[in-house]
């Protein structure tokens, strides 16, 4: 009943916005440059004169985008392209005019930008939903869905006339907005539009929280600023600043009522715009190059697209989805976050000192003649005889130059449902944010493109040649100061990591193996022991709690830093579990420093200075030597007196240097969402990520030694078995030898 209700909605709302007439805007007589009336002289509309009978037509020309950004000529704007669906008639006569010179609603209708208005210039809108939606070949036009492949529209990808690889599965409209009857001036919107608009923060005195003051629409709507909400621009006069205007996902939407069962819900905020997991596919024809440098007799480049299996206008031509590339951009509100795009790949020619762009219709002039290439231009790449005949033509310092272009992504927008929801989409090795996409199939003059310097991403990361031809661009979460769990590693860390746990492995490998051959030809004398309760209750529960929590930290953080090899486990309930695991073991310290302070045994880790390093000599010989020899331990163990020098030594530091270390860098990175200041000041993931992986590294060493160093007791199990039970056969020494012994630990 939801959908229908939606759906009906939807239909009413559509036919509200495209086929009711819009009766507000009263009729006008037309007038011409000369302000007569153009039923009487038959001269073209003039806008200026036309529209500025009610509205300041002087302050709409000096507050417009489009006629900065070259759109429009100087002189005459065409208002109607935007507000309204009227074209001028050669034959003026023809229409039926009122007697004051005006046009009946029906035929000269004025209205707010309607989206077919914006898609004529900028891309595919399309609010129809019973004629199957279709893109048109723009020969001399490059339009935004060409750049980036967005659709903007309601219809059902499933419905649609585009030839798209596995439309039958796609039940999805092509943007949700479109779907939920958002329309493009609702979020590039006039910036005096007083429904809209908001004051900038440092223009505003301290003491006032709201400024009530707002244009009236009667004001409004003969002075509409013209420079509309978008990215992250200001205007010429100073008073409105778009990127504290221009409507964002979070201006709408609370993402944490819906996001609850995404792990580190602030760190992915804070790190990802929302088009990164809620753009997953555009399916529109998306470029990949174009090449200017052997433009056809019409002016118009080479074209290469990313996701088209053949003609992308042609019934034949296959459409597949295309990911776009996640890279880092300054997002609305001067946020740095990761965000989609799709690399355009540009090759042209510039000549002069100031290495101008030589314009296409220049090159049409020496490369055509009579509409066809010159003999030595076709076919294939033949860039050194173009460059002869440019510099024969006049042009001097003729260069070959390219550029890639980055054009961001934010139509086509998904729900839930169909956004991007598995963590190993971005935590692994084959992550979306690390992939590579190819920037071209060939390099024309063999030139390989790069970013350039107003490219409005840093576009950090590697572009290479492929040994076939082409190159691709491969993006750098590290190079842009991000740190992804699973993807991101510093191999030096991991290599001295491996080299340092494999290395104590086969230490004591080659010791235990040497133990067992002298053991086996010399035989282990037997020597008197005594059964003594080394380990009480708490002892034993803490060290197995302990060695538990520890081992299964260990695991569970390897599937973190590496899922793509452990793909059975599920990541987001691995760093769950890997978080609990941590607060356990950060407990169970606390609890057992309390316990050791409070009974006193926190002494028997802190070794007699006197005599310390005789006996740890003596130590080291005995497992360097004497436990070949069957030789006794130096130390007869107590309930007091259980470890030996060395045992303490190595206890203190993992106790005052690696528990220590590893809790606070765990610690800080499950706070990088709550304390990213305080993080940010120890370096942030970037930092502590691999510090506390080095240090995952050097437990699991500890673990292996620790481990081992448990088979030289009285028999290989004697060590582990005290630990469940309790009690351990000790040897006995002689009445001096314990004597001593006593001395030289106890003083």
């Amino acid at each position: 009943m939801k959908k229908l209700l939606y759906l009906f909605l939807a239909l009413f709302a559509v036919h509200t916005a495209n086929a009711e007439l819009n009766e507000f805007h009263p009729e006008f007589p037309l007038l011409d440059v000369d302000g007569g009336l153009v039923m009487e002289s038959g001269l073209p509309m003039s806008t200026l004169q036309t529209c500025g009978e009610c509205h300041d037509t002087g302050f709409i020309v000096s507050t417009s985008d489009h006629l900065a950004a070259g759109v429009f000529e100087e002189g005459e704007i065409p208002c109607l392209e935007c507000h309204g669906s009227f074209q001028e008639p050669a034959d003026w006569s023809a229409l039926p005019f009122n007697a004051d010179g005006s046009l009946s609603v029906e035929v000269m209708e004025v209205h707010k930008p309607l989206d077919r208005n914006c898609a004529s210039c900028h891309q595919v809108v399309n609010n129809q939903l019973d004629i199957p939606l279709t893109v048109a070949p723009q020969p001399s036009e490059i339009t935004m869905t060409d750049r980036t492949g967005q659709i903007f529209a309601a219809q059902k990808v499933v419905n649609s006339g585009l030839n798209i690889e596995g439309k039958n599965e796609l039940a999805r409209p092509f943007d949700v907005h479109a779907d939920r009857v958002v329309h493009c001036v609702n979020c590039h919107y006039s910036l005096n539009n007083p429904v809209y608009y908001r004051q900038r923060e440092e223009s505003r005195p301290d003491h006032m929280t709201f400024d009530p003051r707002r244009l009236t629409s009667a004001e409004y709507l003969q002075r509409p600023f013209h420079q509309l909400a978008k990215g992250s621009s200001r205007d010429g006069l100073g008073a409105f600043e778009t990127e504290n205007s221009m409507r964002r996902c979070e201006t709408c939407h609370d993402a944490e009522v819906v996001h609850r069962w995404l792990p580190y819900r602030q760190r992915h905020f804070a790190s990802l715009a929302c088009e990164s997991c809620h753009v997953p596919e555009v399916f529109g024809p998306t470029l990949k190059t174009l090449d200017w440098t052997l433009v056809d007799s019409a002016g118009n480049p080479r074209r290469e697209y990313r996701n088209v299996d053949g003609d992308p206008f042609a019934a034949d031509g296959l459409i597949s989805g295309f990911r776009p590339v996640i890279m880092a951009r300054e997002n609305v509100g001067g946020e740095r976050k990761l965000a989609p795009f799709n690399l355009v790949t540009s090759w042209y020619w510039t000549a002069s000192e100031s290495n101008e762009r030589i314009a296409p219709e220049r090159l049409v002039e020496v490369f055509h003649s009579d509409g066809r290439w010159h003999a030595d231009l076709e076919p294939g790449d033949h860039h050194e005889a173009a460059k002869a005949r440019l510099e024969a033509a006049g042009f001097d310092n003729v260069q070959l130059a390219s550029e890639i272009v980055p054009y961001p992504v934010n139509h086509g927008v998904v729900n839930g449902v169909w956004a991007t929801r598995d963590c190993r989409s971005c935590h692994g090795a084959d992550s979306i944010l690390g992939a590579s996409v190819q920037l071209a199939s060939s390099l024309p003059g063999g030139l390989l493109p790069a970013f350039g310097d107003d490219a409005g991403v840093t576009g950090r990361g590697s572009v290479r040649a492929l040994t076939g031809g082409g190159a691709v661009f491969t993006p750098s979460t590290t190079a842009e100061g991000y740190y992804v769990l699973g993807l991101d590693n510093v191999p030096l860390v991991d290599l001295a990591g491996l080299v340092m746990f494999f290395g104590i492995l086969g230490g004591v490998s080659i010791h235990g193996f040497l133990r067992f051959i002298a053991h086996r030809r010399w035989g282990v004398p037997e020597r008197p022991t005594k059964r003594v309760k080394l380990y009480d209750a708490y002892d034993r529960i803490w060290h197995w709690l302990q060695a538990g929590v520890i081992l299964l930290l260990l695991l569970t953080g390897l599937i973190i830093h590496k899922p793509h090899i452990f793909g059975i486990f599920s990541f987001r309930y691995v760093v769950e579990v890997h978080n609990v695991l941590g607060f356990i073991l950060l407990i169970n310290a606390a609890l057992a420093l309390f316990y050791t302070l409070a009974s006193g045994t926190i002494k028997r880790f802190f070794p007699n200075p006197d005599g310390l390093f005789i006996r740890t000599f003596e130590q080291a010989m005995f497992y360097t030597r004497g436990i070949f020899a069957g030789e006794a331990h130096p130390l007869e163990k107590t309930p007091q007196n259980r470890l030996n020098p060395l045992q303490q030594v190595t206890y203190l530091a993992i106790i005052n240097i690696l528990l220590p270390a590893q809790v606070v860098t765990g610690f800080l990175i499950w706070g990088s969402q709550y304390w990213p200041t305080l993080t940010g000041m120890l370096g942030g993931l970037p930092v502590l990520g691999p510090v506390h992986t080095f240090l995952a590294w050097a437990f699991a060493a500890f673990i292996v030694m620790h481990v081992y160093l448990t088979t030289t007791g009285e028999t290989p199990l004697s060590g582990i078995k005290a630990m469940v039970t309790g009690w351990e056969d000790v040897e006995v020494h002689d009445e001096v030898t314990h004597s001593n012994v006593k001395e030289a630990t106890h003083g």
